[in-house]
């Protein structure tokens, strides 16, 4: 490769170089040029560059997204290496804001940046899996541990709604995206940036209150082209078990709870007798589970001249979970291309090609938790046993769904295209045109044979559903960029329009001749019923925002959006969004000291508001039920109205304060940022209760307020920073403050749906436990005269002398304390190590585990092993084995912080000689763990799981390449 900078003269000089991270890995697409010099070039994939300088003395500048910009004084060398510290603070790297790029240093609101290491090899399905923990702010946490790791919850800053949706707005290479974040690719991923304050977010208006994710993908830099193969393989195990029941164990439990533990051979069914005698029963959650795998592969090519740059990529990812029958596959393929056209016009494509299959239904693992271990799974011929206990037919196998032919296949193109134009005349206005188009579509076919307890009892059921969705966007955007003196003005406006549409048609039906067909043979059906919808929105958006600065020490943004939406009523049609921010870069002052101390500083405060477009297509408009009836002449449609119109809905909106500050310390050797936050919501959507004379009991309406608050800090540091040894630390820590202010506008809380007045939006509400009654205890006349030795004590909460709902009060805190995360990067010569700790403090919750009154009368359900009170075992932590020990369920709270050593790898930067030698330009292995440690004191399934019967978190170990040709 061959490159200049900036003027040759007769003493010019060839460098030769190689840019490569603080861990020692190769940087490709670093820009480096000459200090005072015009333009630059990029580093190859291997890192490597080859630059012409004016003179032996000239000082090169390295940059690059998601790395410390370096100056690189030459002093007569003619080959260099440049380390580049990862950094999310540093306020001369660039990073992406709405429609544009700003540098950090110009940066008013709160923008992190995700570091490029957390979505390098990491066994994650999608791209939210590596921000747990990672960026201040951002919770994300796993309600199921499925193949395709879908089942995650987003949270930004606190949960604003109480009703409506709370996750953020996800925004792929400028073009809103609304499918499963499963179909991005995330080795495509070049960057993710999170808007979290008002500032930052009002510029997408009515959908940014829950804050927005920027995800550019990667783009070719000028050079010859480059080959990247990325592959791992590795394996899934179940992370943590409960002790469930076995066979014997539960025959003394339902024994000891039905017979007091004598004759306990009246106390089972035949069948539970003939399984317990011959030793055979059941581990339900060990049939259902088993050694998962997964493996991904990627293979992309990139490059480009000064006039066109490419990405081309294709991907496989092949996940099978450890829930047997639980399966992802994905397909994709990105083609990503930039052409200038000509000095003033340019052209770019964004597009991804991806087709997923989630065909096949694993094993229910609640009805597994659940299962009676004293059946069999299997009939005496080796078949499923449709329902495995003879003497209670009610329970399904929880096996059934490994026979069910089920076919699920999604495919999605999403591209992003624009033209951008200079435009003659005025310097530094220009044009450019966004389109972006969604298009997707799901096929879906399910039957329930004969082998399965639906199947039998309908005579084979069928399900089939398709579903098409088209969503556009268009965006009209001018841009002014002006420095004039000391100042600079940025002026951005937007005209915008979307729409999208979806049309699904699906059927259900019963009573097939035999299951050969499975579903393709709706025609036959004894009872078909279909179903069909059509649904569609549209936006009209307007957008202005000024971006001022002065010297580079004062700076100002002023943002204002007004969005019009299709789904709000004829009263509120538009809603507009405006915001102001300022910034002052302290540190660019000539009386700032400087010095290694405190290198950088920059103060900001912003204050704006933002929307949650939180209403369903069609919410505001009178609608009807279809109630059909029979008479004389047969079925004929009928409708009874369902709800009343509201024209006067509208956004849910978020007022926001924002105050921060970064910095760097120590030669930059520690750099940081902190912010506070202040953010109320208004007008959010509830149901208020109305008169039922009409038939409706409740109408819509922006009612309801809320208030988040809470501090955000992210440190990074360069512990240690020698030739052949490093170390780097990343801490990140937030806290949140969530309370519900207002509901029904007259001060009155919801107890039905446990929402209070000056209390977070969820929390835990009931009896509160207070020991177990023992024998000696003046029962009698105490608030539960009829209670025995061995049941629930209940606190009495009011001293009334009696137990009743007056009694209820709050328990535990189901919203943490506080959360942080810890990476910390080891480098020695070419091997780097590298550890994630993810922590969530401060959560106390009920263990449905321990609940003293799931397994049904008669002991139906299997249950964990417990420890129970009895008169020779006087505890004080749980009751007797007896049903009406805890008539009032009285839940079982405990302390659901976790400490989780969430990621470890170990790398290898094989010799580049070596690897030449096999016609590679580097080469890199890797060995990585996620899941490998928890510690906690809560003995469910996990603390982090919503229910504690869902399938498990998974330890997965993985060995990798990265290879370039």
């Amino acid at each position: 490769m061959a490159g200049a900078s900036g003027t040759l003269g007769a003493q010019q000089t060839t460098v030769h170089g190689k840019v490569v991270s603080d861990a020692g890995a190769p940087v490709a697409s670093a820009l480096v040029s000459v200090r005072g010099g015009k333009g630059g070039l990029p580093t190859d994939s291997a890192g490597d560059f080859t630059i012409t300088v004016p003179d032996a003395n000239a000082t090169l500048v390295v940059s690059r997204i998601g790395f410390e910009q370096r100056e690189v004084p030459l002093n007569g060398q003619t080959s260099i290496v440049v380390r580049l510290k990862p950094t999310a603070v540093t306020l001369d790297a660039t990073v992406v804001v709405g429609y544009g790029t700003q540098k950090r240093s110009d940066v008013t609101g709160s923008v992190a940046s995700v570091n490029p290491e957390q979505l390098r090899d990491k066994p994650n399905s999608n791209f939210a899996q590596s921000l747990e923990g990672a960026v201040p702010g951002v919770n994300v946490t796993t309600s199921s541990s499925s193949a395709e790791g879908n089942d995650l919850n987003i949270v930004i800053r606190g949960k604003n709604s109480i009703k409506a949706s709370n996750k953020p707005l996800i925004v792929v290479d400028g073009i809103p995206y609304d499918g499963s974040i499963s179909e991005i690719n995330q080795s495509d991923i070049e960057s993710i940036q999170v808007l979290k304050d008002a500032s930052a977010a009002a510029i997408y208006g009515s959908r940014g209150s829950n804050g927005v994710i920027l995800i550019t993908t990667k783009m070719g830099a000028s050079g010859k082209p480059r080959i990247s193969y990325d592959a791992y393989a590795g394996v899934q195990k179940i992370s943590h078990m409960p002790h469930l029941m076995t066979g014997p164990e539960f025959a003394q439990f339902k024994c000891d709870r039905l017979n007091g533990g004598v004759d306990c051979a009246s106390a089972l069914t035949q069948s539970e007798l003939d399984v317990l005698n011959a030793g055979t029963w059941t581990d339900w959650v060990g049939l259902a589970t088993r050694t998962g795998n997964q493996q991904q592969h990627n293979l992309s090519i990139s490059g480009g001249t000064d006039g066109t740059k490419y990405y081309i990529a294709g991907s496989l990812l092949d996940v099978n979970g450890i829930a047997k029958g639980d399966e992802f596959k994905r397909y994709s393929m990105r083609v990503n291309l930039r052409q200038k056209y000509k000095e003033w016009l340019e052209l770019g494509t964004n597009t991804q090609l991806s087709q997923a299959d989630r065909g096949g239904m694993p094993a229910s693992f609640s009805d597994a938790f659940y299962m009676n271990p004293l059946t069999n799974p299997y009939n005496p011929d080796g078949t499923l046993a449709v329902r495995p206990w003879p003497e209670d037919p009610v329970w399904a196998n929880p096996l059934e769904g490994l026979v069910v032919t089920d076919a699920d296949k999604s495919r999605r193109v999403f591209t992003s295209n624009y033209i951008q134009a200079k435009l003659p005349y005025i310097d530094g206005l220009s044009y450019r045109l966004n389109a972006g188009i969604d298009y997707s579509n799901r096929d879906q076919g399910r039957y329930f044979g004969r082998n399965t307890d639906e199947g039998l009892t309908a005579n084979g059921s069928a399900y089939t559903d398709n579903t098409n969705r088209l969503a556009w966007t268009l965006e009209n955007i001018l841009r002014y960029t002006h420095n004039f003196g000391k100042h600079g003005i940025d002026i951005t406006t937007l005209y915008s329009a979307q729409r999208d549409h979806e049309e699904a048609v699906a059927l259900h039906g019963e009573g097939f001749p035999n299951d050969v067909l499975t579903y393709h043979q709706m025609r036959v059906a004894n009872l078909l019923e279909p179903a069909d919808s059509v649904t569609e929105t549209s936006m009209i958006s307007m957008m202005g925002r000024l971006n001022y600065n002065y010297d580079d020490r004062y700076l100002l943004t002023l943002t204002a959006r007004r969005d019009g939406s299709s789904v709000f009523g004829a009263d509120h049609k538009y809603g507009t969004f405006p915001s102001v921010a300022v910034a002052w870069n302290a540190s660019n002052e000539s009386f700032w000291p400087g010095g290694k101390k405190f290198n950088t500083l920059k103060l900001r405060a912003s204050y704006g508001r933002n929307g949650n477009q939180a209403i369903r297509p069609y919410q505001t408009l009178s609608q009807l039920d279809e109630e059909s009836y029979i008479n004389s002449l047969g079925t004929l449609p009928g409708y009874i109205p369902a709800t009343l119109g509201t024209p006067g809905l509208k956004w849910e909106t978020t007022t926001q304060l924002n105050v921060g500050a970064d910095f760097g310390l120590l030669n930059n050797r520690l750099q940081g940022s902190a912010d506070f936050y202040l953010a109320n919501t208004k007008d959010l959507l509830l149901d208020r209760a109305i008169s039922p004379v009409q038939g409706i009991p409740s109408i819509t309406q922006n009612i309801g307020k809320t208030r988040n608050k809470g501090f955000e800090l992210q440190l990074t540091s360069l512990n240690i920073d020698h030739q052949d040894f490093s170390w780097s630390t990343t801490l990140n820590f937030a806290l949140n403050r969530n309370k519900i202010v207002d509901l029904y506008g007259n001060g009155q809380n919801d107890i039905i749906n446990q929402w209070f007045i000056g209390h977070p939006i969820d929390v835990g509400y009931g009896y509160k436990f207070d020991g177990i009654w023992q024998e000696g205890d003046d029962i009698a006349n105490s608030a539960q005269p009829t209670a025995k030795p061995g049941d629930v004590r209940i606190v009495d909460v009011n001293k009334d002398g009696k137990i009743d709902e007056q009694d209820r009060t709050f328990l535990g805190d189901l919203e943490p304390d506080y959360t942080a995360g810890l990476q910390n990067t080891l480098r020695y010569k070419r091997f780097t190590l590298s550890a994630f700790l993810n922590t969530v403090q401060g959560i106390t919750r009920a263990n449905e585990l321990l609940s003293t009154n799931q397994v049904f009368t008669e002991v139906r359900r299997n249950t964990i092993l417990a420890t129970y009170w009895t008169p020779d075992n006087p505890i004080n932590t749980y009751p007797r084995n007896d049903e009406d020990a805890n008539t009032l369920s009285v839940p079982f709270y405990q302390d659901a912080s976790y400490i989780r050593l969430q990621d470890v790898t170990l790398s290898y930067q094989v010799p580049e000689s070596f690897a030449a030698r096999m016609g590679m330009q580097s080469l890199r292995v890797y060995f990585s763990g996620r899941n490998l440690w928890t510690h906690t004191k809560w003995t469910g399934l996990d603390p982090e799981l919503d229910s504690q019967r869902a399938r498990p978190l998974a330890k997965i170990f993985t060995g990798g390449i990265n290879v370039e040709f």
